[in-house]
């Protein structure tokens, strides 16, 4: 589909013809480049393909894609110095070429000389300012110019042009390639940024104190069972597999239940046995993860009389809860709490506003209690209610009172946005200024006040699948993760320009030689500048269903 609109004083068309004249393409020609373009690709520049290009270059000498395609096809081949010929032959020959352009700003990126950038971009890095006499540019030609326009202020440490060219992009081609591509670009920046502001946020950031609660006598020996196949538990990590976990479902359920509680109890009972057993022979995951079984469980089994001993796991240290759930916490423990205690409000909140409760299990219930008004909308007042009184608790704290965490209640603000509860903002704002929020989890008061009532571009509502399907869903995402694949994965995720097609837009792709956008481990600071490591929180977002 053709379109034109009018952006930021020129014109911006969608029509695929549209360049095609300027470009010398003739249909023939364009059912020839097709093909040819994957064929470059496979063949790694093979000198057959080569010579094929310079044949049709011969025949079409006025066209300017088909030494953009030569030029690849040096690159593809590894001979850097013909390809570099080729560019400069192409802006030679073509000077309004805005792809020949780019391929040589692309070699000037790689080669970490970024002035030169702006000897072929222009010192504005504005693509009127480059084509001053045109009013109309398509939409291939924005995107790919604002991508290298980011690509050279965040080489050069201008965040603030970088982040408006983005936005920019973001405003006029969301889903286009070439927005995709110039995200990661953003990212050193962020980072350093949030970085910056959690260091600052770090002086004013208000957290509980969670001493150890277990109380009860430690034990070495694992409890007895009413049925041997709890012992799968102990034996099979994450990947126990559908036919146990619907061998254990069969058992009669009140027994199970009994079984189940027992294994809980013995993650608090045999707490230090499992600790020392890490120190001496590290995280055995095959034998440590029955207490995630259990819970996953009881969750299947609906079984909401288990809501209290569920909740007093949740009101451990810290270090108890790390130890035993680690990303569980943040990822995928909402489901099972959601069946357990979604129906039981009263004692939610008073677990949720009492003292010495750790960040993230706080968190989690305020997730289930976002959950259960978009699967249940019917109680999205009930559920707004809930979170009045939590809020309005916290506001009547006094911070002695050890309650007060700023952390979990910026989490909790981003759930209320999510759901749109904008008739909370008078208790938001109170809370804001009486300095409880962590602002760098959700922003200001203003950012908030606007984003409340705006409707979101995603979907929040989580799957909610039987436990199978779930177990099966965390261990073929982020759970299947293993730190020595992480450079695998990374390199796997990354897509070299060379592979960007405009297929939305049905033109002929303009192949362009850019090297590998930067990574990000799940330690590491996430790029959304929060100030929180990835994994707690833009990857728990990707990873969220």
């Amino acid at each position: 589909m053709s379109e034109r609109f009018k952006e930021y004083g020129y014109e911006i068309t969608t029509d695929p013809e549209f360049m095609d004249e300027q470009n010398a393409m003739t249909p023939e020609l364009r059912r020839e480049l097709e093909p040819l373009y994957y064929e470059i690709s496979e063949s790694k520049g093979s000198k057959k393909i080569i010579d094929r290009i310079l044949k049709l270059i011969e025949k079409n000498p006025e066209n300017p894609q088909l030494k953009n395609f030569l030029s690849v096809a040096y690159k593809e081949s590894g001979n850097m110095q013909k390809a570099r010929e080729v560019n400069l032959w192409v802006i030679a020959e073509h000077p309004d070429y805005l792809f020949g352009k780019l391929n040589l700003a692309a070699e000037y990126y790689e080669n970490k000389e970024y002035e030169k950038m702006t000897e072929v971009l222009g010192r504005m890095m504005e693509i009127q300012e480059l084509y001053p006499e045109r009013q109309v540019f398509h939409l291939a030609e924005v995107t790919g110019f604002n991508r290298f326009a980011i690509m050279y202020f965040t080489a050069i440490g201008n965040q603030e042009a970088a982040e408006s060219r983005y936005e920019i992009l973001e405003k006029i081609a969301p889903d286009h390639p070439d927005t995709k591509q110039a995200l990661p670009y953003l990212f050193p920046g962020r980072m350093k940024a949030g970085a910056k502001r959690m260091e600052e946020e770090e002086k004013t950031k208000i957290s509980v104190k969670t001493p150890s609660k277990v109380s009860v006598e430690q034990k070495t020996l694992q409890p007895e069972f009413t049925h041997e196949e709890i012992n799968l538990l102990y034996q099979k990590g994450l990947y126990i597999g559908r036919e146990n976990l619907n061998k254990i479902l069969a058992l009669p359920r009140e027994t199970l239940i009994d079984d189940l509680e027992k294994v809980l109890r013995d993650c608090m009972n045999r707490y230090k046995y499992f600790k020392n057993r890490l120190e001496t022979n590290g995280w055995d995951e095959e034998t440590m993860t029955f207490a995630i079984h259990a819970i996953y469980l009881l969750g299947e089994l609906r079984a909401s009389e288990n809501s209290d001993v569920v909740l007093e796991i949740f009101r451990q240290e810290d270090k108890f809860l790390e130890f035993w759930f680690g990303d569980f916490l943040t990822n995928a423990l909402w489901e099972p709490l959601y069946y357990i205690a979604g129906n039981q409000f009263e004692k939610l909140k008073q677990f949720i506003c009492e003292p010495a409760i750790y960040t993230f299990a706080r968190s989690g219930i305020a997730v289930v209690m976002q959950q259960i008004a978009l699967h249940q909308p019917e109680r999205k007042e009930e559920v707004i209610t809930w979170f009045k009184d939590v809020l309005q608790y916290f506001i009547n704290s006094d911070l002695k009172d050890n309650v007060v965490d700023s952390d979990a209640i910026g989490l909790m603000i981003c759930e209320l946005i999510d759901i749109n509860a904008d008739r909370l903002l008078p208790e938001i704002e109170k809370i804001y200024e009486l300095g409880y929020v962590s602002m760098g989890i959700c922003g200001d008061f203003t950012s908030v006040n606007e984003d409340i009532v705006k409707p979101s571009k995603y979907d929040h509502t989580k799957k909610l699948m039987n436990i199978s399907d779930r177990y099966e869903n965390i261990t073929t995402t982020w759970a299947g993760y293993r730190e020595e694949d992480e450079d695998e994965e990374m390199d796997d995720d990354v897509v070299d320009s060379d592979e960007m097609l405009y297929d939305d837009y049905k033109e002929m792709p303009e192949i362009l030689p850019v090297r590998k956008e930067p990574k990000i481990g799940r330690n590491d600071p996430c790029p959304c500048g929060s100030g929180k490591k990835y994994k707690k929180c833009c990857l728990n977002k990707n990873n969220s269903n």
